[in-house]
């Protein structure tokens, strides 16, 4: 009985590191569709309009082993796109100031986009150490052409990319960022994606 007991408990104890909790990982994809650059001139300067598209956010409970983040892809689901500019920023941790401004200091990468797969790729500059929390935000050039398609369609987090123990946990879980729901007149109303 004993020999038993300890056969059982070591399979428990076993199965716990091999298989840990999956629910330890958290990503939330929320759509924002802010106007970053109010400046006509500017934004024909960059090729549209600067829009603070969406916010991704990684949360993980615990873990003692480090997760890297190093690719990130986002694939578009709606009319076909030509091109697209975009590119990922992580979130300013200054507490004096609230609202996000995309400067050179917390650029992530420069996205790229493919247009036979429809999906903007972020392949990050250097590998990204994930802590507790870790917000990064999307910024895209859109131009007049392109507002109506996006608003129309939505892009998916692509778990593939994921390391594993990230990807592990949202076997069911649906990412994505649906502009659609996002109103014009409040840019500050999100519409929450898990």
């Amino acid at each position: 009985m004993k020999y038993t007991l300890y056969v059982l408990l070591i399979f428990i104890i076993s199965h716990a590191c091999i298989y840990p909790d999956t629910k330890n990982f958290y990503i939330t994809l929320d759509p924002i569709w802010k106007d970053l650059e109010h400046d006509p001139q500017k934004s024909k300067h960059f090729g549209g309009k600067l829009i603070l598209a969406g916010k991704l956010t990684f949360k993980k409970k615990e873990s003692v082993e480090p997760i890297y983040l190093n690719h990130l892809e986002l694939i578009w689901h709606g009319k076909k796109i030509d091109t697209l500019v975009g590119a990922l920023y992580k979130k300013n941790l200054d507490p004096n100031k609230k609202d996000f401004i995309p400067i050179e200091d917390y650029l992530v990468c420069d996205g790229i986009w493919n247009k036979n797969k429809q999906a903007l790729i972020l392949n990050f500059d250097q590998k990204y150490t994930l802590g507790p929390i870790n917000t990064f935000y999307l910024v895209l050039t859109v131009p007049e052409s392109l507002d109506a398609i996006l608003h129309n369609g939505s892009f998916c987090l692509e778990k593939q990319c994921l390391p594993y123990r990230l990807k592990q946990s949202l076997e069911s879980d649906s990412l994505a960022l649906e502009f659609k729901k996002t109103i014009k007149k409040s840019p500050h109303t999100v519409a929450h994606s898990k």
